[in-house]
């Protein structure tokens, strides 16, 4: 594992940081050093934990700058601005192209990329497992929310965020059967995780490494 160790000489306690980026720093003082050493040894697994929880992250789209970036189901690819008459955005499975009049405009459009893509992957998929599970919703709705991936209303419509858009395709699944399993259970019982389950037997794993 590759760390960055930083010495402090007026420092009592052992600290390690994992940032965003997954960059593992050990801080430390001298007299500590090997201690320090020892118990980052111990961390591993807490540290991988954080590793993959980072790379499953829901990450910010850099779009602020010609080359930057955008996560679409799950996979990162390049973002290209060119002057155009004319706002819009294209796709052509390896790079977005941003054809901008207005360049500050690029957000919206992304967003209403994400929108569009999102209807038809989950229309598509609900109708798979709701014929499956023998659950069907009043409706379907998408709407920007800045924690939650999903919801079901106590008269069984659904909402989703359609920045799932950024995840794996698995990883909406589980999102889909999440919320049609709460059509039948609207709590998280353990009759609600049993239904689940029926589709997701490991759906703690997918769980675990959706971090939004």
């Amino acid at each position: 594992m590759e760390y960055k160790h930083i010495i402090k000489s007026n420092i009592k306690n052992i600290y390690i940081k994992v940032d965003r980026n997954s960059n593992v720093t050990l801080v430390s003082s001298y007299k500590r050093k090997q201690e320090a050493i020892v118990l980052l040894k111990q961390k591993e697994k807490w540290i991988e934990s954080i590793i993959r929880k980072n790379k499953n992250r829901i990450k910010k789209d850099n779009i602020y700058s010609n080359n930057g970036f955008i996560y679409f189901f799950g996979n990162k690819y390049s973002l290209n601005f060119i002057k155009d008459n004319k706002d819009k955005i294209k796709f052509d499975g390896e790079r977005f192209i941003y054809y901008y009049k207005r360049s500050n405009n690029c957000q919206k459009f992304i967003e209403k990329f994400y929108k569009f893509e999102i209807d038809k992957f989950i229309k598509n998929r609900i109708d798979y497992f709701s014929k499956k599970m023998s659950l069907y919703p009043k409706d379907i709705k998408y709407r920007k929310m800045k924690r939650r991936l999903g919801s079901c209303s106590f008269d069984n419509n659904l909402t989703f965020n359609y920045l799932i858009a950024k995840l794996l395709p698995l990883e909406i699944d589980y999102i889909i059967v999440h919320e049609l399993a709460h059509i039948k259970e609207k709590n998280h019982s353990k009759n609600f995780w049993n239904i689940v389950a029926k589709e997701f037997p490991h759906y703690k794993e997918i769980r675990k490494n959706i971090i939004f």
